[in-house]
């Protein structure tokens, strides 16, 4: 990446607006200064031209002088321009020497990373980072794989993975929805040798609710939990939440998290085996992990990975180690023995930061975290973007009542479909580009239904409003399930799972882990639908 010097005056202080002001009169001194010479040159030119089409020599000089004159007013102006530049120039440099050097070490040592990360993407290019996430013509993964840095989920570890539990694969899995994978291959070996590892995922809590989006990574770590029979971390990032959204309070980013910890409680997860935490409750367990990632963490690193400006606070630029601490088992210290594995589940746009992480964990010969990436749940109106919390008529949420529910997707939900009944009968619909069939892709357990809706779909026999219809029938047991669930979860019960030193978690994870058995469970995997 080209790398162009910024001047150490570029990060919106006021004393560089001052010195910017004084090299702009210095530079209209330069334009103006030749004023003089340039005007009295064309007054007389003027004249000597005028002199031979006049009789009168008095009428020449006399429209020759207003040119003249007008010239050296200007070059006085770029004089006086001239001067008080370059005294104010002078003022202000000594002024500020102090926070030019300054300025001059944070130039040399970063890219340019931090402009980057408020521009628009080109046309056909795609911009994925943990905040922000668009593409013209939707997400492309392989060039993500590619980007990052990781591995394709392929066909065998799938199979590997339903013959070390015997459970069959989660749909999440065996439709693509989770693509790519850092290390999963070495946390397999270790699984089967006998070593044990622990689960690490987490929300950061910026919205009442959650949407159906949010539920993708939930879900399926509870799937991870209950085949691989193993621990579970949650952190609940409201400290993240306080320091990047400007109008959220301390105590309202607490508040907010609290309640979605209900929600992630609502998904089902085994409370004798999971342990949610609210950072700015479980920050003294987690700093002395997190000091040792900051340490080992340059600004220049943090600036290219995030892409932070001079304008933004240090706590942002802190934090990448704060979520980057549970991925190491020290962290847990009261169930959890020091060196153990961790495999987190995330979305793909959250990779950045444990890319950090795993070249700490290198450098302090801890275990890297092995990691496996979902895609997104599009937004309703396509797939230039992901669903989002902030943006309602994108998002489905786990609050709406059925008919909002399919009102939304009646009404938002981008077509694949032909334009007119007779287009669409005679070339079908592009069922990639179709929301409401994808989501069904995520959604409808029913692989034979689904197969089925995807062919009469793309061969014109099923319309638009059939689809959306089965959508809006599936979402609603989804949505009613989860509103059920989460009505039991009371502050009892949060209070449960945030309490990490319950008897029900301690002693169960003390190194010690059952080997799998490959023939035991090869022969529970042959019964497993195809």
């Amino acid at each position: 990446m080209s790398r162009t010097r910024r001047s150490p005056w570029s990060y919106g202080d006021p004393a560089g607006t001052r010195h910017r002001s004084a090299w702009l009169l210095v530079k209209l001194g330069v334009v103006l200064g030749p004023s003089p010479a340039f005007a009295w040159t064309l007054g007389s030119s003027t004249s000597v031209a005028w002199r031979k089409q006049s009789t009168s020599h008095a009428a020449a000089e006399s429209r020759a002088t207003p040119a003249v004159a007008k010239g050296c007013v200007l070059g006085s102006a770029g004089l006086a321009a001239v001067a008080i530049g370059l005294v104010g120039r002078s003022f202000v440099r000594r002024q500020l020497q102090s926070v030019r050097r300054v300025s001059r070490v944070i130039t040399t040592a970063v890219p340019e990373a931090a402009g980057e990360a408020t521009t628009e993407p080109k046309p056909g290019e795609q911009k994925v980072t943990p905040w922000e996430v668009e593409a013209e013509d939707g997400i492309d993964y392989d060039k993500l794989i590619k980007q990052f840095g990781c591995q394709p989920i392929t066909q065998d570890l799938i199979e590997r993975m339903e013959r070390l539990t015997g459970k069959r694969a989660h749909r999440f899995l065996r439709r693509g929805l989770f693509f790519s994978h850092r290390d999963l291959k070495e946390l397999l070996d270790a699984y089967e040798k006998g070593e044990p590892f622990y689960i690490y995922t987490g929300r950061g809590p910026s919205s009442e609710s959650l949407h159906l989006g949010h539920l993708v990574p939930f879900l399926f770590t509870k799937w991870l939990q209950e085949a691989f029979d193993v621990p579970l971390v949650i952190e609940l990032t409201d400290d993240e939440k306080f320091l990047f959204k400007q109008d959220l309070g301390y105590d309202e980013a607490r508040r907010l998290a609290w309640e979605n910890a209900k929600d992630i409680i609502a998904c089902g997860f085994d409370p004798a085996k999971t342990f949610i935490f609210r950072d700015t409750d479980y920050i003294g367990q987690l700093y002395p992990v997190a000091l040792q990632i900051q340490k080992r963490i340059t600004l220049s690193q943090a600036r290219n990975a995030f892409g932070f400006q001079g304008s933004d606070n240090i706590g942002k630029i802190a934090f990448c180690a704060i979520q980057s601490a549970p991925s190491f088992a020290q962290a847990f210290p009261s169930f959890l023995q020091p060196g153990m594995r961790c495999f987190i589940p995330q979305a793909i746009d959250q990779d950045p930061y444990f890319r950090m992480c795993r070249d700490v964990a290198q450098k302090q010969r801890w275990p890297k975290p092995a990691l496996i990436h979902s895609k997104f749940l599009p937004a309703l109106q396509g797939h230039q973007t992901k669903m989002s919390a902030s943006v309602a008529s994108t998002a489905l949420y786990m609050t709406d009542t059925e008919k909002k529910l399919r009102k939304k997707i009646n009404k938002h939900a981008f077509s694949g479909g032909g334009a007119t009944v007779e287009e669409h009968q005679k070339y079908g619909a592009k069922l990639d580009i179709d929301v409401a069939y994808q989501y069904l892709k995520i959604w409808l357990d029913d692989d034979e239904e689904l197969e089925q809706i995807g062919e009469e779909y793309a061969a014109g026999r099923m319309m638009t409003g059939e689809v959306k219809k089965r959508l809006g029938d599936v979402v609603a047991e989804i949505v009613k399930e989860h509103q059920e669930a989460r009505a039991k979860v009371d502050d009892a019960m949060v209070e449960r799972f945030f309490d990490p030193n319950r008897a029900e978690l301690a002693g169960k994870w003390d190194g010690t882990a059952k080997k799998p058995s490959e023939t035991s469970k090869a022969a529970e995997a042959e019964s497993l639908p195809a």
